[in-house]
């Protein structure tokens, strides 16, 4: 099995993985309380809904998923060019942009087509860090500006809020990003 088969195995795994759990979310939903119910009951409700954990656990799951992957890939590119540099050696704002200033700067791969990609898998770090750093919570308006101009990310007060499109893109940009790096 080659690199990208393994990473498209993996992400077949999380996707089928992702299916059942919006399937339980959606069942659960049915059981939700009406949109315009304040009682105590049904702010409880969403408070500990199982459903309040679903879509950050497959954030968190995704965003695992590069992190696994891309030392893997930065590891294999420096034997395969014989590089010098680890990517360990690299600095960056985030161990992302560490691994992707690697792959572009010291093994020159062309990701130009997987820059897109690359970008919301930065925003998708962004969006998993708030979630276990601060649990969904963001800290100020600056911040709200920036997550806000995430597509399929909004905020309730505080509150980061993440649709299913952003899920099911996240995945897709995570595929991307990373066959682009293993075929490189």
């Amino acid at each position: 099995m080659t690199i990208t088969e393994r990473i498209e195995y993996d992400v077949q795994c999380l996707d089928a993985y992702f299916r059942k759990l919006f399937a339980m979310s959606k069942e659960y939903s049915l059981k939700t309380p009406s949109a315009g119910d304040t009682s105590e009951e049904a702010e409880r409700f969403i408070a500990h809904s199982v459903t309040t954990f679903i879509r950050p656990d497959m954030v968190c799951n995704i965003y695992s998923l590069v992190d696994f992957w891309l030392p893997r890939l930065c590891s294999f590119h420096k034997h395969k060019s014989s590089l010098v540099l680890s990517y360990k050696d690299i600095k960056g704002v985030s161990t992302l942009e560490a691994y992707h200033k690697y792959l572009t700067k010291v093994a020159a791969l062309p990701l130009q087509n997987a820059q897109p990609s690359y970008g919301h898998l930065d925003n998708l770090r962004m969006v998993r860090n708030c979630y276990i750093h601060s649990g969904g919570h963001i800290k100020d308006e600056q911040q709200r500006t920036k997550f806000e101009q995430v597509q399929g990310i909004t905020t309730l007060g505080s509150f980061v809020i993440i649709a299913d499109p952003f899920v099911w893109d996240s995945l897709n940009h995570a595929k991307v990003y990373l066959c682009s790096v293993a075929q490189a």
